[in-house]
């Protein structure tokens, strides 16, 4: 049997703060994923705490002082590149296979075959023509003059046109953004900027980012809003990219640390069995159910859950016993029930996030797969934020078991960090005790 112990709002000046902030923030955001396609980049709306993390660039150009504009034959390419897309679009709406990746990734492979720069936004196939990109990002670091397109292809029927030119070291963009409706696509926005960081990494990834005004959109996103970008140049074993959306993307960096801490089926270490509860909760029932964050956020609720409904969770997923989960957690013996409290406004992370990626891995002799992974990270322009290697299991029955985590390359700066522990117990009773 659940119980429901308590349900109380904390009201303190502080708290109020913190929920102004974040539903401010949440709101902009939520509108700009609305409108606009995110793909392979992350949108933050200017503020101060943004600037801290700006590196020292040349003087900013307004886009009035910008010239670049497209050439005759970029405009031709342009309506080669929306007759393409709109018509795989077309017919895979037809088939109702608009968020299919293999409709994305013959899509990508047919701009390619025409000669064309294309990447898929979540960077799950490889970029075709991709030495174009190194060849452009070789004249930017000598400061020689040149231009590229790159068409940024997503599932849900949309794309991204990006047309470079740089001259004198400097890199301007056109970003065309449309969207297919009614059996075209149709052009949904337009910006023109000027990149205000740029660099291809030796791993093989170009990162850059620049100010969107977003014209034509709603009044709230008019306001300059950062744009942070990375693609992945450098081809990547398929194999990797299956691990990667089997094993790990699933799992991902929010709201958990399951590969942020280090631990193994004989020690699981800081691993927080809680947060672990509510990832894979969600899987199996409706996003926020009874016991999560979503129906709990701004509350101090304590939640006791029965031993035959917790365990179950936890244990689909690890070679645990009752008594190590038990001792990991609040249990209580004599009622056989968990004690448990999901995330509160105190435990809110900011919402930027790295993405896995599965650069390697081997296949072990006790028939285990150990995948080496690393975070990238466009929002603090990093192909690799932290590296780690990630064990898992695939059992009998066709599910994952996860073994163990180590960390490999750990996250050098903590101005980079994301993620926010659950509240430790004694924390939880200072800012709740007695309430």
């Amino acid at each position: 049997m659940t119980l429901n112990l308590t349900n109380v709002i904390k009201g303190a000046n502080d708290r109020v703060k913190k929920i102004r902030f974040w539903k401010s923030r949440f709101l902009v955001i939520g509108l700009i994923v609305a409108v606009h396609l995110s793909g392979c980049s992350d949108f933050k709306e200017e503020d101060s705490e943004n600037i801290a993390y700006q590196p020292e660039q040349q003087e900013r150009k307004t886009t009035d002082e910008i010239t670049m504009k497209r050439s005759e034959t970029e405009e031709k390419e342009v309506e080669e590149i929306l007759e393409i897309c709109s018509k795989t679009y077309e017919k895979a709406a037809e088939e109702g296979k608009l968020g299919d990746l293999e409709m994305i990734r013959g899509l990508v492979n047919c701009l390619g075959e025409k000669g064309y720069t294309a990447v898929d936004h979540e960077n799950q196939i490889n970029m075709t023509e991709y030495e174009n990109v190194i060849q452009f990002c070789e004249k930017a670091e000598t400061k020689k003059s040149g231009r590229m397109t790159i068409i940024e292809v997503a599932r849900n029927g949309s794309c991204i046109v990006r047309n470079m030119e740089t001259q004198d070291g400097n890199v301007n963009v056109i970003r065309s953004y449309y969207v297919y409706e009614d059996g075209e696509l149709k052009l949904s926005s337009e910006d023109l900027y000027r990149a205000e960081s740029w660099k291809y990494t030796e791993d093989g990834y170009l990162i850059f980012s620049g100010r969107l005004a977003f014209e034509g959109s709603y009044e709230v996103t008019k306001s300059e809003t950062m744009e942070y970008t990375a693609y992945r140049v450098l081809p990547l074993d398929e194999t990797c990219r299956k691990l990667n959306r089997r094993y790990i993307l699933p799992i991902g960096y929010e709201r958990n640390n399951m590969f942020l801490a280090d631990w193994s089926e004989e020690d699981f270490g800081e691993l927080d069995f809680y947060d672990i509860f509510d990832l894979f909760y969600r899987e199996n029932h409706t996003e926020y159910g009874e016991f999560t964050a979503g129906n709990a956020m701004g509350t101090c609720a304590v939640y006791l859950i029965s031993k035959e409904k917790f365990e179950p969770i936890i244990m689909s997923r690890f070679n645990i016993s009752s008594e190590v989960l038990q001792s990991k957690t609040i249990y209580h013996s004599e009622e056989e029930v968990y004690e448990y409290k999901p995330r509160g406004l105190e435990e809110v992370e900011y919402p930027e996030y790295p993405y896995p990626e599965v650069i390697d891995y081997v296949k072990n002799d006790d028939g285990t797969l150990t995948l080496k992974v690393q975070a990238v990270f466009p929002y603090r322009k990093l192909s690799q934020a932290y590296l780690h290697e990630v064990t898992v299991r695939d059992t009998e029955d066709g599910g994952i078991e996860y073994v163990a985590n180590r960390i490999l390359e750990p996250i050098h700066d903590s101005a980079i960090g994301w993620h926010v522990p659950c509240l430790t117990r004694t924390e939880w009773e200072e800012l709740y005790g007695g309430k």
